[in-house]
């Protein structure tokens, strides 16, 4: 109980399911989900390895050394369990192809998979073990932040997942540690003063936004170690007066909703309403590329046809994806590009395709690209809910007709969900320029068997490429 009031905290409650759970207590479709969310993301992150910014990570944790507990996806080094989630969060961040929730606005699957591989990999657990220390902090970081209206951090300037993700992965590594409902509270209360993550990036274009994951990974699991030791973090870590809510959110006392965090816990499960990205940017770009592109492929257009092209999006969508307009329309970086729906919209109308890999100067110099993107206009649409990430596309050409597609929930969501085929041909595309064609499906066989593996070992060893 807490020390503070009689009444159990929330964190204190959160730490109790969280140990009392089995894999025998999961419904089988979120345990079906969480091979999908393994799939994907150690593919993203072998697609993120290949980015200039996944380098520099890489040498700097290197530099670092220490025990040899945990395997980074791609460069093979073997590092303190920590520092190598922190590498693949980081890295798995890099292509912005990871997996997001609508409501918590979280990319739950960059911190609690390389946060759920790393403590595995460092304890021995089995693959059962490991998804099921995944699922359940995954779980527990997507309803913290429901305590808030949906994308509230992000109008505040805070990374959801920044600022979620520490609790996420204290509870993946204290699961995987089999630590006590007490220790587990700990390591909670010790994980939001990790919560962190600026928005900045989103502006200028720079790198920083990838680290966060990495960050919120490398915290976490550091607070279970602690915890494990019986270092003790504040019980009313999240309703506090000095809590998590009331220090990122100060101001906004009057929306706070604590009672969804715990309300349906075990019983409506918040992970897999998590959409999977069917493109490597942005999120809230991935419904105006689709409509954008079905009016394309419908109505045989080219982007000479193109007079303009109308968007309409969620009105909490347009200072992520759509403003500044000048800075969208003249973005600094590869990486800035991800951001803009301008710029996304463009890039698929004039190439026809939007790989992983095609992020680069060559695309960002594209006068036609740049071209096309200062006809796209964006309008807020207060009757687009946003937790699925819709829009309405019209287009209007140059002989006078106009165009309308509408996308309610973007593809990968779970109302317009991926098939299993949808998952292997992304993690193909993903992982085949770096590990091979007989690697990458080997890899992905037993990732999709990871629920019966006697271990992860084996798992990261088949992320790495034969020198």
């Amino acid at each position: 109980m807490s020390t503070s009031a009689s009444r159990t905290t929330i964190s204190e409650q959160l730490a109790q399911w969280a140990t009392k759970m089995t894999a025998g207590d999961l419904p089988a479709s979120v345990v079906d989900d969480a091979r999908w969310r393994l799939v994907d993301q150690v593919g993203v992150c072998i697609a993120g390895s290949r980015e200039q910014s996944a380098r520099a990570v890489a040498e700097v944790a290197d530099g670092f050394g220490g025990s040899p507990q945990a395997t980074t996806m791609a460069f093979g080094s073997r590092l303190p369990a920590p520092l190598a989630g922190w590498v693949n969060g980081a890295v798995g961040h890099g292509a912005d192809f990871d997996d997001m929730h609508g409501g918590a606005a979280v990319h739950i699957s960059s911190v609690m998979v390389p946060a759920a591989l790393a403590a595995a990999e460092a304890a021995g657990s089995s693959g059962s073990d490991c998804l099921l220390a995944m699922i359940v902090g995954g779980e527990i970081a997507l309803r913290i932040n429901t305590g808030a209206p949906p994308h509230q951090f992000h109008h505040r300037g805070l990374h959801g997942t920044g600022v979620a993700g520490p609790f996420a992965a204290a509870a993946i590594g204290s699961k995987v540690l089999g630590l006590s409902p007490g220790q587990t509270a700990n390591a909670l209360g010790m994980a939001g003063s990790r919560s962190s993550g600026l928005m900045q990036t989103l502006i200028d274009g720079t790198w920083l936004k990838r680290l966060h994951p990495g960050w919120a990974v490398q915290g976490g699991l550091t607070c279970a170690l602690l915890a494990e030791k019986d270092y003790t973090g504040p019980a009313e870590v999240i309703e506090g007066t000095f809590g998590f809510f009331h220090a990122l959110l100060h101001g906004d006392e009057e929306t706070f909703q604590f009672d969804e965090i715990l309300n349906g816990l075990g019983e409506r499960w918040r992970l897999p309403e998590t959409t999977f990205k069917p493109w490597p940017n942005g999120v809230w770009n991935h419904a105006s590329m689709d409509g954008a592109f079905a009016i394309f492929q419908r109505e045989g257009l080219t982007v000479a046809d193109v007079e303009r092209i109308d968007l309409y999006l969620p009105p909490l969508a347009l200072p992520i994806i759509a403003e500044p307009r000048e800075a969208k329309l003249h973005p600094t970086s590869a990486y800035h590009m991800k951001f803009g729906v301008q710029y996304s919209v463009a890039m698929l109308l004039v190439r026809g395709r939007v790989d992983v890999d095609d992020y680069n100067d060559e695309v960002l110099a594209d006068p036609a690209i740049a071209g096309l993107a200062a006809r796209v206009y964006c309008h807020p649409d207060p009757s687009l809910e946003p937790h699925h990430f819709p829009a309405r596309t019209e287009l209007t050409t140059t002989d006078g007709r106009t165009f309308t597609e509408y996308v309610p929930a973007q593809r990968g969501d779970a109302l317009n969900p991926f098939s299993p085929d949808d998952h292997r041909r992304k993690f193909r595309g993903n992982a085949l320029p770096t590990l091979g064609p007989a690697r990458t499906d080997l890899l992905l066989e037993r990732l999709e068997d990871a629920w019966e593996a006697p271990d992860v070992g084996g798992l990261m060893a088949l992320t790495i490429p034969r020198r």
